[in-house]
């Protein structure tokens, strides 16, 4: 077989990837199956050496190559179904499979090519072909840089980019010497002795080198293609994440989105933004692939596991953490990763005006993942907008308020809906909406303290009873009419049920909200109801409960605090 019918077989599959724009991962995939095929060999391909960072490597491997290297293999070869070859290269072997593998080691050969190119055979049998990033065969690349060393010329910087290896069974034994060496640097003719090496013909080790030049710029064109590509998205996705900013969505909506958008724009398996600050932390926004994933609670993402990257973020201001799986030394974090299942995670802080709030933390659960330093730009840009988000819903409570009360003075009946007829305070719908709105996670999350005062009025049933439901509507009317006098305008009073009462105190600590209960205590016991039955004297109990964020998951717990506190009141003489 020639050099050109041999490498030409082979070359038509490599135009039409680049051709088509296919990934740079289905260009290595479909050559090392065609190598295979062509050469009836067991075969592999390094690629992207060039960025010197073996976690960005790629290697594909035909199922007899797969020893060859130490490390995990993707869960799912890629069959000959799956890569339909080109030019219909004959095979005995019709179902070849190509598999991903993740070394967890570099070999020692590998080391020297990138020191010095050049086409060898190793003891063991395998034949080694790179492809320098300059588009030429390795063994042309060396004797240009060689050729006439005195004459001044600075010799271009090269960098391997692409390695070959093929293995097929030799007609005899190779003696077990030091791997086919080039010829000393400083000779004139530096082209490798390809006679030495045995089991391939020269036509086909000068057949390979083209496929292996032809390989390394291909590749090349589609990577930085699919690089260009890649920036134009995450461009896109700061735009989408700008836009979301800027809609009228409530701030729950606003960060699913953004942790949605961050996890599908990045590729990855599952993102989350954690709230850190306290136990138990909270997850307030979660976005999933498609596959299915080890189930994940709240309960599974313990600040005491976190504890060291907190430290870090706050003492040494790193802008990320990426961790992966390390059996032989876990840390917290890695037995947090193990226990979600994940083989890896980036971690990115969250800060809110300038106080550490928690992070986001990308999860990738087949295979460890390695960003890009742009990709971790980006990530960085949209953890800055999440930040932006969550401090616009310190802002959104008030502004809804302010949305509702305007919505209300434009629409008599809906205002008729959230008022109680008798009392004209707001009734226990619009209560439970406001509650719903203190509880929506992200406002959750940077909520100022706020207090919940619940009371009713002592013995009321004895009105009722005593004088009639009339006379009882009476007092609840004058009771309200105490009550908002006492209040300022904006703060919101609530007929919750019957002769009960709710007030809402927002930015108010538990001191300040003692302050206005006792103050409203004093106000309905200071002097008599004018009714149509006469004076009646009323007093009330009272309730508080201050937000608190490590016991209390929503606003109705601190209702329900709140009123157990009335019941204690209650059972210590009322009127308290």
């Amino acid at each position: 077989m020639s050099t050109q019918s041999t490498w030409k077989q082979i070359y038509p599959s490599i135009k039409t990837a680049v051709l088509y724009l296919e990934p740079s991962d289905l260009l290595l995939k479909q050559t090392v199956r065609n190598l295979a095929a062509l050469y009836q060999a067991d075969c592999l391909v390094w690629a992207g050496l060039e960025s010197g960072n073996p976690d960005l490597f790629q290697v594909y491997a035909t199922s007899g190559a797969r020893p060859f290297l130490s490390g995990r293999t993707a869960q799912h070869a890629l069959s000959a179904t799956e890569l339909e070859l080109k030019d219909d290269l004959s095979s005995n072997d019709s179902l070849l499979a190509v598999w991903q593998i993740y070394p967890d080691v570099l070999p020692e050969w590998l080391i020297a090519q990138q020191q010095l190119p050049q086409v060898t055979q190793l003891t063991t049998g395998e034949l080694i072909v790179p492809a320098t990033n300059d588009g030429r065969s390795s063994a042309l690349s060396v004797a240009s840089a060689s050729t006439n060393p005195d004459s001044g010329a600075i010799a271009p910087i090269r960098s391997l980019q692409i390695v070959l290896v093929l293995n097929r069974p030799l007609p005899t034994q190779i003696p077990q010497t030091e791997p086919v060496e080039l010829q000393s640097s400083t000779s004139t003719t530096a082209i490798p002795d390809v006679t030495a090496i045995q089991g391939w013909s020269s036509a086909e080790v000068e057949s390979l080198e083209v496929v292996s030049s032809q390989l390394g710029l291909a590749y090349s064109a589609l990577y930085w293609r699919q690089r260009l590509e890649q920036a134009r998205q995450q461009a896109s996705l700061v735009g989408r994440i700008v836009r979301l900013l800027n809609s009228n969505l409530n701030p729950d909506e606003i960060v699913g989105r953004i942790v949605a958008e961050l996890g599908q724009g990045l590729d990855c398996d599952r993102c989350i933004l954690v709230d850190l600050r306290s136990t138990p932390s909270s997850i307030l926004a979660i976005w999933e692939s498609d596959q299915q994933l080890p189930s994940l609670d709240h309960r599974q993402v313990n600040p005491t596991q976190w504890q060291s990257v907190v430290d870090m973020f706050l003492q040494d201001g790193a802008s990320y953490l990426e961790i992966e799986l390390n059996e032989a030394d876990p840390d917290p974090l890695q037995d947090w990763l193990r226990s979600v299942g994940a083989a890896s995670s980036l971690i990115v802080p969250l800060f809110i005006q300038a106080e550490f709030f928690g992070a986001v933390s990308l999860l990738s659960y087949q295979r460890s993942r390695m960003y890009q330093i742009d990709e971790l730009q980006t990530i960085r840009q949209v953890a800055d907008q999440a930040a932006i988000a969550l401090t616009n819903a310190q802002h959104y409570q008030s502004l809804w308020h302010k949305q509702e009360a305007l919505r209300m003075q434009n629409n008599s009946v809906q205002l008729e809906i959230v008022r109680d007829d008798l009392t004209q305070l707001m009734n226990r719908r619009s209560l439970e909406r406001e509650l719903d709105q203190f509880s929506t996670k992200a406002v959750w999350a940077i909520q100022e303290n706020f207090c919940v005062i619940i009371f009713d009025i002592d013995y009321f049933k004895l009105v009722n009873d005593t004088y009639g439901h009339s006379v009882g509507d009476e007092v609840l009317q004058h009771l309200a009419q105490r009550l908002q006098r006492q209040l300022r305008k904006e703060t919101a009073a609530y007929r919750y049920g019957g002769e009960e009462f709710v007030v809402l105190l927002t930015e108010t600590t538990l001191t300040e909200a003692i302050d206005v209960a006792e103050r409203l205590r004093q106000a309905i016991r200071a002097e008599p109801m004018k009714t149509s039955a006469g004076e009646i004297n009323i007093t009330a109990s009272f309730g508080i409960a201050q937000q608190n964020s490590t016991h209390d998951g929503n606003a109705w717990d601190v209702l329900q605090r709140a009123d157990r506190a009335l019941d204690e009141a209650k059972r210590q003489a009322r009127s308290r």
